[in-house]
Order: structure tokens, then sequence, then C-alpha cells
């Protein structure tokens, strides 16, 4: 049998290509040229956590001759440097298709840059949900669950795939703008993605309770989606914009003229 989680995955994909894939497509004047995007963060996740991730936390524990596996009991700096380790790798990965000269050459304005990492974000996302399900499938331990019940795991990858979709957009936009701005947006992409962490953190350190884990998920979505809607009208803003790039929804006379 099918293990269950599986159906929640996939329903977990669905929603989420249908939300932040909708919202990308609204909010661009309904144009598709970036849903193709959605593909290319798919396997990152895997590649982060199985290589990257495994691999740096493996090679600096043995130089430092620190035995594995002793999780809060190892020193604090190797902890500290744990905690660090994903978003660096993670935020780093999740911009890499830029590499390619297509996804580079649609970032030619803020507004595009935006929305560009939102969907290269949102499709890392994607995998990591697709990554998450595997690895509770091998597992074992609640193959026996029918699907409903991990409603906790579709609640957390949809936020987590607008998560990661505004912290790319945060970066791409400061390496389309250049200068200061590239080390600014890979720096608060970082920053973001460890206040992302921190109910998780928290609750493994056993400084909060389940309950308010729960409850403090919710405080970094909504502390996102402001970030993200500054950013949205900034863009929209933004002398070096191309008209008609996006739906405008309001204009400002200016001198009795319109802008």
């Amino acid at each position: 049998m099918i293990p269950q989680i599986y159906i929640m995955a996939a329903l977990a994909l669905v929603l989420s290509v249908g939300l932040w894939g909708g919202l990308n497509y609204l909010f661009t004047g309904r144009q598709k040229r970036y849903f193709w995007l959605l593909v290319l963060g798919l396997p990152l996740s895997a590649i982060a956590n199985l290589v990257f991730k495994a691999q740096l936390a493996e090679w600096v524990g043995r130089a430092a001759q620190i035995e594995p596996y002793l999780g809060l009991a190892a020193p604090a700096w190797f902890v500290a440097y744990k905690v660090m380790l994903t978003p660096l790798v993670e935020e780093t990965l999740k911009a890499a298709p830029l590499l390619l000269r297509p996804v580079w050459k649609m970032v030619t304005s803020r507004a595009r840059a935006l929305w560009v990492g939102f969907a290269l974000g949102v499709s890392f996302g994607l995998g990591e949900a697709a990554f998450l399900a595997y690895g509770i499938a091998q597992a074992g331990v609640y193959n026996d669950l029918p699907w409903y019940a991990f409603t906790g795991y579709l609640n957390e990858r949809l936020l987590a795939c607008f998560a990661h979709g505004v912290l790319t957009a945060i970066l791409v936009t400061g390496l389309q703008r250049g200068g200061w701005f590239t080390l600014y947006g890979f720096g608060a992409s970082m920053g973001l993605h460890l206040f992302l962490n921190a109910p998780s953190i928290l609750y493994a350190l056993k400084w909060i309770s389940f309950e308010l884990y729960n409850f403090s998920l919710v405080i970094p979505f909504i502390v996102l989606a402001v970030i993200f809607e500054r950013m949205r009208r900034a863009a929209r803003e933004a002398k070096e914009d191309q008209r008609g790039d996006e739906v405008v929804y309001w204009q400002r006379e200016s001198n009795g003229s319109r802008e």
C-alpha cells in the first residue's frame, strides 16, 4: 500500500502551485513566462540535504574531531555552524538557476527580478515538500496513518513554499541591483531564513512549548508577507520598470500628469 504521506504531498504540491504560481500569474499581468521556472528548483532541496549540508557538516566535524550524532551535546560553535549551514547552502542553491542564460536574461528590472526570484524559491519549496514526504515514507513510522492525518505537513509546506519564494526574491532583487545590494540581498535572505527556523530551534532546545511552537510559525509568515508586499510596491514604482510588465492597480498624480 502506498504511504499515505504521498497523497498529502501531492495535495500540497497542487495547492502550492495553484496559490503561489497563481499569485505570480496575477500580479505580473497574467504573464505565463514565469511558470517554467517552477521546474528548475525541484531537485535542489535533495541536493542541498544529501550532498552539501551533510558533507560540509561531516568534513568540519572530522577536522575538529567531533563525534557524530551528538546533536545539541556538541560544542556550541559547531551547533551554531550547523544552524548557519542551512540558510547558507539553501539560499545559494536557490539562486543557482540564474547561472542559466535564459533565466538571467529575464532579470531585466526590479519587478522581473522579484517574480523570477519568487518563482525559483517556490520551486525549491516544492522540491523540499517532495523530499520531506519521501523521508517520512522511508522512515515507516507514520505509514499506518491515514492521509488526512498529515494536515500539519500540508500547512507547513504551503507556508514554506511562500517563504522560500520571498527569500529568493530578496536575493535575486539584490543581484539585479548590483553593488552593495548584492551583499544586502544575500545577508537579508540568510537572516530571514534563520528567523524562520527560530521556532524549530527553540522547540528543539525545549525552550518553548509545542503549542507556542505552532503559534510562532505564523509570525514569520506575516513578517514575510509584509516585506514581500513592500518589495512588490517598490518594484512597481521603480523608474527602471518597463511599463506593462505588471498590472497597475493604482497610479499617482504628479504635477497634473500620470506617472
